[in-house]
């Protein structure tokens, strides 16, 4: 088209039948490599599938899915062929009505003056826009025909052609989804009894994961974005299985505690039988109401004293304050076990065994480490990386106030890092 006229006075205000028939025939041709390609591995597949060589017990799979599979290639070498011959058609008719159109404005600029031949003129162009619109419509009807076959895109095709379209949007929309995920482990933080944020931060994280994926189907994300998204999970199973262990070594040095207890009870019962007869029959024998609760205060305290020796059976309720809030991020049930573990296997040394108090703290210490592990890397790429949350906030500021405050810095070589490793290319669905 570099040839067309630029200036389309009097008989237009500018090109009536824009196009260049070149870039056409390049894409025609382009499509019809595309159907020699196809039409080449369908031969081959047909090759295979009628090879008696193949031997064994998927033998005849390989061979019908190789024909299924041909027959499926062909039909899309006839979609490329079909649509490649289209527009060899509308390259032919864009040609002949540009140079109509082309003609039509020699003559109203030759005779520029004389308002009949300007007038012949248009109508000579009308006659080639006519043409121009009415052959375009009909090829591109006939190319939506060649389209709109029995091969069709999958639910999964649909959804990725949604997000290329729509990627700007989706990756602000997932953006948004982890600020949400951080502020809330951010909340469990500080305000007790908030355990439930947990899950609902592993959902989120989950749907964040999932949809970078569909991005990185459409082309605009990488495989190393999916990474990065996918360190909290790994970092919070990894926690989930630490705390299971944890749960563990608390269940079995509360189950020892338990049973050392009642062994120290009994113990303590068969010491103190002479003692508590005596004072039984005491109680028996007493004459006024002041011996009665002297007796009743001496078997209370003598209870008490079995008791303590017998040693107490902790549970998981955990006793910490605002800053052991913050170092466990708000997860009261892990320092809640290690805590119960802990006094279990003080009270009852020798019940609850050292290899069980050194795997509690190990299942601690592995918990809490995931969890700041997770914490620290989504903190680290939202401060090291381009946030398109922050920068779509700064923008609205920026149009509502009038002002011109700058997007939020970022490392360019840690964004180069995550965006351009492991990238793959986009599907290809129609």
């Amino acid at each position: 088209m570099g040839n067309r006229p630029v200036d389309w006075t009097p008989i237009s205000e500018g090109d009536p039948t824009p196009g260049d028939p070149y870039d056409v025939r390049e894409e025609a041709r382009r499509l019809q490599n595309i159907a020699s390609t196809i039409k080449d591995q369908a031969r081959l597949l047909r090759q295979a599938g009628q090879n008696q060589n193949l031997k064994g017990k998927y033998a005849d799979k390989l061979r019908d899915g190789a024909d299924d599979l041909a027959d499926k290639l062909s039909k899309v070498e006839g979609r490329y062929t079909k649509v490649s011959g289209l527009l060899r058609e509308w390259a032919k008719e864009l040609e002949y009505a540009q140079e109509e159109t082309r003609k039509a404005l020699s003559q109203a600029k030759a005779d520029e003056k004389d308002e009949d031949r300007v007038d012949e003129a248009k109508g000579r162009m009308a006659d080639a826009v006519g043409h121009y619109l009415r052959l375009g419509n009909k090829i591109a009807g006939q190319i939506e025909d060649a389209l709109d076959d029995d091969i069709e895109d999958s639910l999964w095709d649909d959804a990725v052609g949604w997000v290329k379209e729509h990627s700007e949007g989706f990756k602000l929309f997932l953006d948004i989804l982890g600020w949400i995920g951080t502020a809330l482990a951010i909340v469990a933080m500080f305000i007790p009894g908030l355990n439930i944020l947990v899950g609902i931060g592993l959902a989120i994280g989950l749907a964040v994961v999932a949809g970078r994926m569909m991005l990185v189907a459409a082309g605009k994300a990488s495989w190393m974005d999916v990474a990065f998204d996918c360190i909290g999970l790994v970092t919070f199973a990894a926690g989930g299985l630490a705390v299971k262990g944890l749960k563990a070594a608390s269940s079995s040095a509360r189950a020892a505690a338990t049973t050392s207890r009642t062994a120290g009870l009994k113990e303590g019962l068969a010491a103190t039988k002479g003692m508590r007869n005596q004072l039984a029959n005491a109680l028996a024998g007493a004459g006024d109401d002041a011996t009665k609760a002297a007796v009743r205060s001496e078997m209370n305290t003598l209870r008490k004293l079995i008791s303590r020796d017998a040693g107490k059976v902790a549970g998981d309720g955990a006793d910490i304050g605002a800053l052991g809030k913050v170092l466990n991020q708000g997860d009261d049930e892990a320092i809640g076990m290690l805590q119960g573990l802990r006094s279990n296997a003080a009270a009852h040394g020798d019940a609850v065994s050292g290899a069980t108090v050194a795997g509690g703290h190990a299942a601690y210490a592995g918990a809490v480490g995931m969890q700041w592990t997770g914490f620290a890397a989504d903190i680290g790429d939202k401060a090291l990386g381009d946030n398109d949350t922050l920068n779509a906030g700064v923008d609205a500021a920026n149009d509502l106030l009038g002002t011109d405050i700058g997007h939020k810095p970022s490392w360019d070589a840690y964004n180069d890092f995550k965006s351009d490793n492991w990238k793959v290319p986009a599907s290809s669905a129609w």
